[in-house]
């Protein structure tokens, strides 16, 4: 089992009272998310409940974070877990870990918005043919035009996320 110490992200009590001047340089901090909304989890998989402070696991070093990112992907599905380094969040993760059957999601996103983007072609090829008499078919174009981009950019972001995320 990987030597870890569970520190409060801000403690009045404590000295120093934030978690970033507790973690030294060769440490890891892993943070813990759901996979889908982002929301802070505990390192049990729960969400966080009233009145329940917000933590970070330390490690120290990259392979115990790793070690432990990995179990605890594999053994709870919908957890992500984010490892940072001493400088804290600050910067972008240094590596993130999440179950392979999330890995694929965002291409899933990607190929339905582009499919919404063509299939908005039909619409106004519709609405040019009638010399711009129909409003309706329009209105669904622009609508699929908007929803397919969203969705693309939402794969994009989602693959953009897990990109620092290791295939073993």
């Amino acid at each position: 089992m990987p030597m870890m110490q569970e520190f409060k992200l801000y403690d009045p009590t404590r000295k120093p009272s934030n978690w970033t001047d507790l973690v030294h340089p060769g440490q890891y901090a892993v943070f813990h998310t759901d996979v889908r909304s982002d929301i802070e989890k505990k390192p049990d998989g729960h969400f966080l409940g009233p009145g329940d402070d917000s933590t970070c696991l330390v490690f120290d070093s990259l392979a115990e974070a790793e070690a432990y990112c990995e179990a605890k992907v594999e053994q709870i599905s919908n957890l992500r877990c984010d490892i940072y380094d001493h400088t804290g969040k600050s910067k972008l993760p240094t590596l993130t870990y999440v179950n392979k059957a999330y890995l694929r999601s965002p291409k899933k996103h990607s190929y339905l918005g582009w499919i919404l983007v063509a299939s908005s072609l039909p619409c106004f090829w519709i609405e040019w043919h009638w010399n711009g008499t129909l409003v309706v078919p329009m209105i669904v174009g622009i609508n699929l035009v908007f929803a397919g981009l969203r969705l693309v950019y939402w794969g994009a972001g989602g693959f953009e996320k897990r990109r620092s995320t290791r295939e073993r």
